[in-house]
Order: structure tokens, then sequence, then C-alpha cells
């Protein structure tokens, strides 16, 4: 994918056969008017030209639509692309990935997290919410090279089932990691922010759990969490046993010092006060019609990663539920440890086929302003609109109508990646 005018400090009016805004119907014959680097307007080109008199820039038989938000990723697994097999269960994934990741050689990590870097880039990707335990990504991202090209938020992982001796106040000032107070690390870049994630509900004691949602809340930030990603974590939750309680005798993590809840992961979220519209659920295969009723009344959203959930086999989210039910949806990859690909338009095909009953323009929103909206950056990105930067896709398209619209962008973007236009 290339990048068309990255000096953006003079009118231009951006015109193609088909403007799609997400944030109304799409528009035919339409244009976007740019300047300095924002949206001055967008709409029919035969009234923006009248308005704007800049530069033209003629796509011809394109869509322009916005530039699409990698919700949920893990870059800094980069490195085990190939490496782990679907098959077995979820746990014996998540063993393997542990091994594997300690397996990676110091020389590895750079040139695979470029790779996947220049990945996501090619598929249209502009802002993603990463995901990690170790501190590679945000010195990438602090880089004065221009190697780190995403807006977003990188989200620092925390795994503590037991707080490891501390005393049952917690301060609500930082999070709480192996028995320490630790404080989040710098990262310079005005567009890429820094904030934490708990890992999973079975994976971090009830009382940290609180205290990262209190972190992040407090810093303006969402607050990202694994939910209900397999049967193994319904049956740990509910009755504290299973694979996951022999993977947490492995690792020391055994015997808990605070009790199962015998409950779903949704409505244990819900008694510890954590579910709200800044609260990303991610995942969310292993959800019944309890739990859907819990998301709606709360207003949390909900990221699919759906190619990730048929590699590892957990089985598919009840997403024409979760979108009947009026629950914010957005889209992520995961990482190349469970995908063979970082693209959203990737997994929008894919979602198409897993939930035929969605409707296409709802997928499509998912994977561009549904992000936005999860990352907190929706004033910015996720749509077209007066005001938003002036970044976005042109994806040649021939001539389709305007029914198939979202569906060619669905089902045939992956296939068409165009030029992100920086306006």
């Amino acid at each position: 994918m290339n990048a068309y005018n990255k000096s953006p400090n003079s009118l231009r009016l951006h015109v193609a056969r088909w403007v799609v805004p997400v944030s109304r119907p799409p528009i035919e014959n339409g244009a976007i008017a740019t300047f300095e680097g924002k949206i001055l307007g967008v709409g029919p080109a035969s009234e923006l030209r009248a308005s704007y008199p800049g530069e033209i820039k003629d796509y011809g038989d394109s869509i322009l639509c916005p530039a699409l938000i990698n919700t949920h990723s893990h870059l800094e697994l980069s490195p085990l692309k190939r490496r782990l097999s679907p098959g077995g269960s979820f746990v014996d994934w998540v063993r393997a990935l542990i091994e594997n990741r300690d397996l990676i050689r110091p020389e590895e990590w750079e040139p695979a997290i470029y790779q996947a870097i220049k990945e996501m880039q090619e598929n249209g990707i502009i802002a993603v919410g990463d995901v990690g335990n170790l501190d590679i990504i945000p010195l990438f991202s602090s880089r004065k090279d221009g190697a780190w090209p995403f807006r977003g938020v990188f989200f620092q992982e925390l795994v503590c089932p037991i707080p490891n001796g501390a005393e049952e106040e917690i301060p609500l000032s930082a999070p709480f990691v192996n028995g320490k107070i630790t404080e989040p690390m710098d990262i310079w870049s005005p567009s890429f922010h820094y904030a934490f994630s708990a890992h999973a509900p079975y994976s971090v004691a009830p009382q940290i759990l609180k205290t990262i949602k209190a972190w992040d809340q407090s810093h303006g930030m969402p607050f990202p969490i694994h939910v209900a990603e397999s049967e193994e974590e319904i049956e740990f939750l509910q009755g504290g046993q299973g694979p996951l309680r022999e993977l947490l005798k492995e690792k020391g993590h055994w015997p808990l010092n605070y009790d199962i809840p015998k409950a779903s992961p949704v409505r244990y979220l819900e008694t510890l006060g954590l579910l709200d519209r800044h609260t990303v659920c991610v995942h969310c295969v292993q959800v019944d019609r309890d739990d859907i009723s819990i998301l709606a009344k709360t207003g949390a959203g909900v990221c699919l990663c759906p190619r990730s959930n048929i590699f590892l086999g957990v089985g598919v989210p009840p997403v024409e539920e979760l979108h009947a039910s009026g629950i914010p949806l957005a889209l992520g990859t995961d990482s190349l440890a469970s995908n063979d690909r970082l693209s959203i338009f990737a997994e929008m095909a894919s979602l198409s086929k897993l939930a035929p009953g969605l409707p296409p323009e709802a997928i499509f929103r998912a994977g561009t302003y549904g992000g936005a909206k999860a990352l907190g950056i929706s004033e910015e990105l996720g749509s077209l609109a007066s005001g938003k930067a002036a970044t976005f896709l042109a994806l040649e398209s021939g001539p389709i109508g305007n029914k198939d619209i979202l569906e060619f962008l669905v089902h045939e973007g992956y296939k068409e990646l165009g030029n992100l236009v920086i306006g």
C-alpha cells in the first residue's frame, strides 16, 4: 500500500465514484475536502466543488473510506508466526505459547516486528490497540526514525492471579505487579498512548482487576480484557476445575487466595463493577443470553477476533445476537501466534461467513468506527466527517452499484488493497 500526498498543507478535493463515510450512507460521485491534515467536508462532489475550489485529485472508479482500526493485537508475538499449530485444547496452546516465547532469540524480535508493522500498514490499518507483556513495542513506538506509523494505545498486559503477599488494600495510583507498584513507560508520541490491561478474569486476582480498571479510568483510557475465549475458562470460573487449574498450579499460582466466583466471566466482571462503556471485552466466544444482556445493560463493547478463534478451535461468538442487542462491536487480529495474517479486511471477510445474518455495514463499521470508539480515538479516526484526520483509503473497485458497495469492501477489500491517502 502506497501513501499519497504526505504534504497536506494545501486545500484539496478528493473525488471518487464512491465515498463511504461510515457515519452516513455511501455517497455516489462523492468528495472529501481536506486542508492542513483535517477533513473540511464530505458530500457530493458537485456540491463540494463549489464550496472548496482547491486542487482536485480524481480517483475515478474507486472507493474512499476510513482507514482501518486493529483494536486488539499482540505485535510482540510476531516472531512466533507459524511456530504454533492449532488443534488440542486452548490451554495446550497457551502452554505452547509460553514455552515458545521463551525460546525466541534476541535477534529475531526486531525483523519480525518490522515485518508485522509493514503488513498492517499494507492492509490499510492506521491505528492499533496493541497488548504486550514486554517493553518491545513501547520502545519501537518511541523511535525517532519513523518506523512506528500507528495511532492508538499500547496496553501493558498484567498477569497476576495472586497478589503475592500484598496487603488487602492495594494503592489505586498505579497497577500492582509481582508485589510492586509499577509506573507506565514513557511513549514519545502524541498520538500513541500507554495504558494497562488485565489478561483475563482467570489470570488476574479480583483486587488487581479493580486496580487496573481504576488506573485506566482515571487516565481516560479504555480497559481491555480477554473474556470468555474458551470453554476451559468457563469451566474454571464456574467450578475451579479443569485444565486452567492445572496450568495455574504449574506456574505456582495455586491455591488462590480468593474464592472461585462460580459465575460466567461476564457475570463475574459485572459483580466486580468492571463493565461499562470504556471496557472492551475481547473475544466473547463462550457467552450466553444472560451474558449478552449484561453486556448490553452495562454498555461494554466487544472486540471480535474471528480468525484467531477459528485457528484455536474455541468456537464462534454469537455475533448476530451481540449486534441485535446493540452491543458496540470492534475487530482485532490477535497475534501471529494464532493468526496467519494481520488484516482487518480478512477479519471482515471471515466474520461475514461466520455470521451471514450480520449486515455488511455493521461489519465494516466494526473495523473502522467501532475500533476507534473502543480505543477512545473516534474524534480523529474511524469515519469520514468534518474535523477528523484527513487519512483514508482509496480502493479501486470498478463500476459497482450502491447496494454492492459495502459488500465489496467486506468481501473483496483484502484483495484490493489500495493507497493510504494523507490529505
